[in-house]
């Protein structure tokens, strides 16, 4: 009886402990796949980029959104029994992967700590743009679009034309593809030092600017005057200063990083010491 009732309590106590390691979706966890749980945290971080209208049905997108993410968990599974997690080619993106996204929380970090900046600056940031706003044009331009050579120091030969037909000759004599046309810039979407230097080109001058993987040269022939309304300038006058407060503050990020850093090069691949000089003989500059 005593044999008896120790198989017996051994085999309850068996039956719980299987039991214990069942699992099952519940609370937080909408499904499992062979074991894998798919929580409500990830299901909302799929949901987070995407767009749903407003009449759409969520219930449904849910559900739909969770069924792809257990077929997507099916795959991984079979890309983990064939050893594909263990290959130099996913650690390397792997690796690359997580980088990236710890750089994104990082910089969303930094946003949120630099404030929007003051009435002063950005009336300083209109004043010094007009460009952007009450000077903002639409130039009418006659074009020659053509296709880039394979040796950029080609285009050094261009620098000696002064007006489409010169470039049409030159770009020919470099055997590159070409076509005539129009086109419209909107000075509010150029950089506005790009615009001070088109508005010192002689009348007729023809600039020449990367487009799409090809070249553009361009000569101006008509202006429109389309200044941005008070109210919009100063929002954008707003969101460029505070971009680029971010960018600046990133940079004194890394630049903080490197001082403290200790860093170590294979011969060969060690940085231009001249170039690193030119870069802090220009930022010093801009000081």
């Amino acid at each position: 009886m005593k044999v008896k009732a120790a198989l017996l309590s051994g085999a309850v106590a068996a039956g719980l402990l299987l039991t214990g390691c069942h699992k099952e979706p519940k609370g937080q966890i909408l499904a499992i796949v062979n074991g894998e749980e798919i929580s409500m945290q990830e299901l909302n971080a799929e949901l987070q980029g995407a767009r749903i209208p407003d009449n759409a049905d969520r219930a449904k997108i849910r559900k739909e959104v969770l069924q792809r993410l257990i077929d997507r968990k099916l795959i991984v599974q079979k890309a983990r029994e064939q050893g594909l997690d263990k290959t130099p080619e996913f650690v390397a993106q792997q690796r690359r992967l997580e980088e990236n996204l710890l750089v994104s929380l990082l910089g969303q970090k930094i946003a949120a700590t630099v404030p929007m900046p003051d009435d002063r600056d950005i009336t300083q940031y209109i004043a010094d743009n007009p460009s952007q706003f009450s000077g903002r044009q639409r130039l009418l331009l006659d074009q020659i679009q053509f296709a880039a050579p394979k040796n950029p120091k080609q285009l050094l030969m261009l620098r000696d034309a002064h007006s489409l037909d010169d470039v049409a000759a030159g770009v020919q004599k470099l055997g590159l593809a070409m076509s005539r046309g129009k086109g419209v810039i909107d000075t509010g979407r150029l950089d506005p030092q790009m615009v001070k230097i088109i508005d010192k080109l002689p009348p007729g001058e023809p600039f020449v600017l990367p487009s799409n993987g090809q070249y553009v040269a361009s000569v101006i022939v008509g202006r429109d005057s389309t200044p941005t309304p008070g109210n919009v300038a100063r929002l954008a006058a707003a969101e460029v200063v505070r971009r680029k407060a971010l960018v600046a503050e990133s940079k004194a990020q890394v630049a903080r990083a490197r001082t403290g850093a200790e860093i170590q090069y294979q011969p060969g691949y060690e940085p231009d010491k001249s170039a690193i000089k030119a870069s802090q003989a220009k930022a010093a500059e801009k000081k």
